[in-house]
């Protein structure tokens, strides 16, 4: 399974009612290519979908926030984990989509092989969805992200998903045009 495909899963999965914010690379251009409507997408931020996902959660309780990281993105902003377990807000969610590589960069190896996420994330106390393993069914998949989407408290789903994501076009937005989409349409 790709994460490209659990992307364009969650547009049968999606209510309109949550805020996606995508982490910098091929998960931002897939989410611009596969998932038709304003959505943050994150540029230049390596390690940053995370905070900058609390922070829109804490400011908009109203919403669901969708947060879509790759293992390289939650590497390096691993801290934020422990501040986001602290402050708690219900209306954050996380998919991290771990194909144990840096694949916008040119597919390093990253060390996201050595996680136990049901420990790690026990161990914050941080709730979560069974991983999506590699070998799952579509319909497993599915219905992991709806009870992603369903839960009433912070929670992160971790993809084990293959590499090589499809090539797209760069996102044709500046950063100023993804802001003033964003506030015309969910802000």
């Amino acid at each position: 399974m790709y994460g490209f495909e659990l992307i364009q899963e969650l547009q049968d999965v999606l209510t309109k009612n949550e805020i996606i914010i995508s982490s910098n690379g091929n998960i931002s251009r897939q989410v611009y290519h596969y998932l038709p409507r304003p959505q943050i997408y994150l540029r230049g931020s390596m390690g940053l979908p995370i905070p900058v996902g609390m922070g829109v959660a804490l400011s908009r309780p109203e919403k669901q926030v969708l947060v879509i990281l790759g293992d390289g993105n939650l590497l390096m902003g691993f801290s934020s984990l422990v501040t986001t377990s602290f402050m708690r807000p219900k209306n954050l969610k996380i998919l991290v989509l771990d194909n144990n590589e840096y694949a916008t960069t040119g597919h390093q190896r990253t060390s996201s092989g050595v996680l136990d996420y049901t420990n790690l994330l026990k161990g914050l106390g941080i709730a979560y969805i069974e991983p999506i393993l590699r070998n799952d069914s579509m319909e497993s998949a599915r219905r992991k992200l709806r009870n992603l989407l369903s839960k009433s408290d912070l929670c992160i789903l971790p993809a084990l998903v293959d590499s090589r994501p499809p090539s797209l076009s760069n996102i044709p937005l500046h950063p100023e045009e993804i802001t003033a989409l964003q506030l015309n349409s969910t802000m």
